[in-house]
């Protein structure tokens, strides 16, 4: 019986070789090496730097949860996306955060 060689799509290979170098797991790093690599091309330093500035983000976002007293996955992407629009300065991120949250604004009748 002849053996089968399938071959693997480069960009697939590629998240694998850098899930390996980088030693880290699961699916939600598979998800964002992906979409880094897509967006970077097959540049491991590329993709090398802009996982480890999404991770900068995110440990921010964590910092900020955590002094205001916020649990969960959507409030951490929230404030990331404010991070984009604002910058990194707490006060303007905890600006914005508070006018995206105002419960006044939504009004029944």
């Amino acid at each position: 019986m002849a053996e089968i060689k399938i071959d693997k799509d480069p960009l697939d290979e590629f998240v694998e070789n850098f899930m390996s170098e980088m030693d880290l797991k699961g699916k939600d790093n598979i998800i964002k090496i992906k979409k880094f690599a897509k967006d970077h091309g097959l540049d491991y330093e590329k993709v090398k730097e802009a996982y480890l500035s999404d991770k900068k983000k995110e440990d921010f976002a964590n910092k900020i949860m955590e002094e205001e007293g916020m649990k969960g996955k959507s409030n951490r992407l929230k404030i990331m996306k404010i991070m984009d629009n604002v910058g990194w300065e707490k006060h303007k991120i905890k600006t914005a955060l508070l006018r995206s949250t105002i419960s006044e604004r939504i009004e029944h009748h």
